[in-house]
């Protein structure tokens, strides 16, 4: 579709419903030509990209649980609780192999979002940066690299944090780059409000090498905030179309309980096929179209 954006939030293994509606796009084989997203948004919507339906949550119900995933003594070790030359190199190129051709080869800009530790704002990657197939494997672990659960990750000599610290649901950024109306995957529930992160002078302390992270992070639930505020404007005036949870969310964004995430998941293909007919009036009725 031209001029319609698919904007992914962030949000761990939230994204499990993420991963639901998007493999329910493919079996309907609804392409968008333009996605952008953060963290575990950038990272699901990849698999979409190489259209490969299921390829996110197969991965998650073989290998979370898996010691070599994740786990504190990763954290410890080489300070990242994801084992990162696991959970994303072997799994790229081993495991679950990552199809980079159709990815590069589709007609789809797609676009990853990473935080920028000095500069203190969200800088978006894009095909035309991704020259080798680890430039791509490289931006979607940048973006994906959660605060005080991850080491900062430096690409072309710049550091690089969560893509969601500052720009948790990059619609700003998908109206700035033209796409005039777009449709919104987010990992929470209606009525959900991010609360202030506790202990802020312990921030600070973290963070004194990136104080412009730790400033953001502190006003992480102001930026969230508005972003749904924004969201919520622009669906009453017919500019976005929203998915969200239809139930409440009890998935933590490092849960380990298989069923949690695969019923979450799950709810995202019931929500998308329930809302699928009211999305396509809504992507005529805005006269675009259906690739």
């Amino acid at each position: 579709m031209n001029n319609i954006g698919l904007v992914l939030e962030g949000g761990g293994l939230r994204g499990a419903y993420t991963s639901g509606i998007l493999d329910y796009f493919l079996s309907k084989k609804l392409y968008f030509k333009y996605t952008i997203g953060v963290s575990a948004g950038a990272i699901y919507s990849a698999s979409y990209a190489s259209r490969q339906k299921r390829r996110n949550i197969d991965i998650i119900l073989k290998y979370l649980n898996d010691e070599r995933y994740m786990g504190y003594k990763y954290l410890i070790k080489n300070g990242s609780y994801i084992n990162i030359d696991f959970a994303y190199k072997k799994m790229t190129y081993e495991l679950a192999p990552f199809d980079f051709d159709t990815f590069h080869n589709c007609d789809l800009e797609f676009k990853v979002g990473a935080f920028n530790c000095i500069k203190g704002k969200t800088e978006f990657f894009c095909k035309k940066d991704f020259k080798k197939t680890d430039d791509l494997l490289e931006s979607l672990i940048a973006s994906g690299s959660l605060p005080f659960f991850s080491k900062e990750t430096v690409i072309n000599d710049r550091v690089y944090l969560d893509g969601g610290i500052a720009s948790p649901i990059p619609i700003m950024q998908s109206i700035l780059d033209g796409n005039n109306k777009n449709v919104v995957i987010l990992t929470e529930d209606e009525g959900y409000k991010k609360e202030p992160l506790k202990l802020q002078p312990l921030i600070k302390l973290y963070y004194r090498k990136y104080p412009k992270v730790a400033d953001a992070l502190i006003k992480r639930h102001l930026v969230y905030n508005r972003a749904l505020k924004d969201i919520r404007e622009l669906e009453k005036k017919g500019d976005v179309f929203v998915f969200r949870p239809s139930k409440i969310v009890v998935v933590d964004r490092l849960e380990r309980d298989l069923s949690k995430i695969k019923s979450l998941y799950n709810l995202g293909i019931k929500d998308a096929e329930e809302n699928y007919e009211r999305l396509l009036k809504w992507l005529y009725k805005n006269k675009e179209s259906i690739s």
